[in-house]
């Protein structure tokens, strides 16, 4: 994904994408294995099992239906199944009958679900935001950092000028 800044060539341009995708992964997976030890440390609740009700929580007032929670994570109908079950046996969802399809279930958060939601997510936010700290000045995640955080509309800042 090229962005439309400047004239660069076209293979530069490339090549800088490579580089930031080669990045992105272990960038991800640091940050994935730092918030889920903190979470699991501090409120008792997986980084996965926060996302899935954080897909429950976005619906609200209204239930949704697996497929919907599915599409916010970005997962199978499958595996938002399989979450969505986990946190119905630790009672922060409930599954209701869709009166208009009976094979549909729709998903609400419970009380103690929500509590969970708004407590464990200052948290994550805070993480998020300390280890991104921590990762721009870290030479092999910086210019990921720089990107992945950058505002849009903005366009690049240049490098220091050359003396």
């Amino acid at each position: 994904m090229t962005e439309p800044y400047g004239d660069e060539d076209p293979d530069v341009a490339t090549d800088a994408d490579s580089r930031i995708w080669e990045r992105l992964r272990p960038l991800f997976t640091t940050v994935e294995h730092r918030m889920d030890r903190t979470l699991q440390r501090r409120h008792d609740v997986s980084l996965a099992s926060l996302m899935a009700l954080g897909a429950v929580a976005r619906g609200r007032p209204e239930p949704a239906t697996v497929g919907e929670v599915a599409r916010r994570l970005g997962v199978t109908t499958s595996s938002a199944s399989r979450a969505l079950a986990q946190l119905e046996r630790s009672g922060w969802v409930r599954r209701l009958p869709c009166p208009a399809d009976r094979r549909t279930s729709r998903v609400e958060m419970t009380r103690s679900g929500h509590d969970k939601w708004e407590e464990a997510r200052h948290t994550l936010d805070r993480e998020l935001d300390a280890a991104f700290r921590v990762l721009a000045f870290d030479e092999r995640y910086a210019h990921v950092v720089a990107r992945l955080c950058r505002v849009p509309g903005d366009t690049p800042r240049p490098g220091p000028s050359p003396s």
